[in-house]
């Protein structure tokens, strides 16, 4: 293209002229390859880093949630009873199916005794494969007989590290969606340590392993990133069919791993229907989405002996609502404004009369009743009966306009938080869900370059220099305080630097805990409070050597002296609660 124009431009036909633009031109276009040779080269290194990272803070988690299990449980140093004791209710249960198909003589003898059970439910004989969500558990065994490993690996230990395994997956696909939303594999990285750091709201797999919700987010996880990948314009053919086989095996694997899939996915099925009722979404893109979601739930409804809650879930009835209801208005995303808006609502008038219209047709025919206690459990969660209709729609209006200016994947993910997170709201089990995508969400904002070119703007210092500067040193700053523990209380400081930490981090309450600052379950120099010591430069408490660098603290241990009331810890906290166990103290702002 410059040769041609730089030819327009001449109007003399010496050849020398000529020769000499033609020089010029090899010129040019020399360099032009050379550039897009480093570019290409530089975004093959950024991808082999960003992708070695993702494996490896995968693999890290996984294993740091299998150390927090054996040491909680000493699990390698029991037997094998106690192990199995371990995994309390439900999850004694579902361990007890992998169990069973391991002892069976053969595997259509166990195929049987999970088909026709008779020791689950007393007097009764069901078929557990259509009742639970076990076929992980069937797969498992399934594998574990056929490997050659039974000589070096206990079943259990195969069972669990599976389900760590998991996790690794499961963080490798959220650093892979902040990825992707922002660009950066720096973003994947943060939302992986934010993973990590806030374990207690975004998995509980270390002490509950085999709960169904261990083996179906990390699918969930995965599908989730597959559809922002998906959601992104202009994709190859090639890259858009892969992409959506990668949607259909996870959305198929996470509905056959957990009894809560339809709730999910309808959930995931509102979003859809609000970005494309707001024309936010691809509509071609939309369709192939909501029939992923019916196919993969008939597909687990095969296989679970035509279970007929799902049948009757209403999921399968919206999904096939909207996709009826964009039929009979082909012609929704067209004309003026107040056309349009009229259009929308006789949209939602008709798709939620139809959705519960097929609804109830199918539960009367099939006599369904099976997932009423889920109405009734949310009507008790909020404390009425029936919602008002024109708050939602509002509330709708407002996340289109906030979304507008996002790109489709973007927003997407976006109303997906906001309405996983109201879902959080009603059922606690539901956190572990919400809690996981935002910190993706989070990592993303951070490094986005819209949001800091926005933020850069409103303060009159925009500049494309400044956005690079900050979308990559604010993640790193934060990185870096990551790596800084909560931790201190237990440790020899002052009353003055535990409570400048904790409100550095925002607390308003602390909660000490007797069993963690007089532990005595491990020996010495593996408990918090010394390995808090050696990080600070000070000798541990009780006989024994201390290393050569280690000096005596200039203060008390924090969560001992501040028990006695005395003025420089009474100045800073207050003690609100107290029992045998947890001491509560108000955290002083004026300080």
């Amino acid at each position: 293209m410059i040769s041609i124009r730089q030819r327009k431009g001449i109007k003399t036909t010496e050849v020398s002229e000529d020769y000499a633009a033609q020089e010029e031109n090899v010129k040019l276009e020399n360099k032009l390859p050379s550039g897009c040779t480093s570019g290409r080269l530089w975004k093959i290194l950024s991808f082999t880093i960003g992708g070695t990272v993702a494996l490896c803070i995968g693999l890290l988690t996984s294993v740091y949630l299998a150390t927090l299990h054996e040491n909680d449980l000493w699990f390698s140093n029991i037997k094998e009873v106690e192990r199995e004791i371990s995994f309390r209710t439900e999850c004694g249960l579902y361990y007890s199916y992998y169990k069973q198909m391991l002892q069976a003589p053969t595997l259509m003898q166990g195929f049987h005794g999970l088909m026709y059970d008779n020791k689950t439910e007393s007097m009764r004989t069901i078929n557990l494969l259509q009742r639970m969500n076990i076929y992980q558990e069937v797969f498992l065994s399934i594998l574990y007989r056929a490997l050659p490993i039974q000589k070096y690996l206990e079943p259990v230990y195969f069972y669990i590290y599976t389900l760590f395994g998991l996790q690794a997956i499961y963080v490798t696909a959220l650093y892979i969606t902040s990825w992707l939303l922002s660009g950066t594999w720096l973003s994947g990285l943060l939302a992986a340590f934010w993973y990590v750091t806030n374990r207690i709201d975004t998995t509980r797999v270390e002490f509950t392993i085999p709960l169904r919700e261990n083996w179906a987010l990390p699918f969930f996880a995965i599908q989730i990133a597959a559809i922002t990948y998906f959601l992104r314009p202009n994709l190859q053919p090639l890259s858009e069919r892969l992409t959506l086989l990668a949607i259909f095996i996870s959305t198929f694997l996470f509905s056959l791993t957990w009894q809560f899939n339809q709730f999910m996915m309808l959930m995931q099925a509102l979003v859809l229907f609000i970005l494309d009722s707001l024309d936010m979404l691809p509509a071609v893109k939309v369709t192939w989405l909501y029939g992923i979601q019916i196919t993969g739930l008939l597909l687990v409804c095969v296989l679970q002996f035509l279970n007929s809650m799902i049948l009757g879930s209403l999921l399968i009835s919206f999904n096939l609502s909207v996709l009826i209801a964009r039929k009979l208005q082909k012609n929704l995303k067209t004309g003026s404004f107040l056309n349009r808006l009229g259009k929308l609502l006789l949209h939602l008038f008709v798709v939620l009369c139809l959705t519960l219209f097929l609804n109830n047709i199918v539960k009367k025919i099939l006599n369904l009743k099976s997932d009423e206690h889920i109405f009734k459990f949310l009507k008790a969660k909020f404390g009425f009966g029936a919602t008002s209709d024109s708050t939602n729609q509002q509330s709708m209006s407002k996340m289109g306009t906030c979304t507008i200016g996002l790109r489709p994947e973007a927003a997407y993910n976006l109303i997906h938080t906001i309405l996983f997170g109201f879902l959080a709201l009603s059922t606690m089990r539901m956190k572990y869900l919400w809690t996981s995508h935002m910190c993706v969400f989070a990592s993303f904002g951070l490094c986005s370059p819209e949001i800091w070119e926005l933020l850069l703007k409103l303060i009159h210092l925009y500049n494309p220099k400044r956005i690079c500067i900050m979308r990559y040193s604010v993640p790193i700053l934060i990185l870096l305080y990551l790596c800084y523990k909560v931790y201190q209380i237990y440790a020899k400081r002052s009353a003055e630097e535990v409570h400048a930490l904790l409100r550095s981090f925002g607390t308003d309450y602390v909660i000490l805990e007797d069993s963690i600052c007089y532990e005595r379950r491990h020996r010495r120099g593996c408990r918090l409070r010394d390995l808090l010591d050696v990080a600070n430069g000070h000798m541990m408490d009780g006989p024994g050597e201390n290393d050569p660098d280690l000096k005596l603290a200039g203060h008390p241990r924090f969560c001992e002296e501040i028990k006695r009331n005395l003025p420089p810890y009474t100045a800073y906290f207050t003690r609100v609660f107290q029992n045998k166990t947890f001491h509560v103290y108000r955290l002083s702002r004026s300080k």
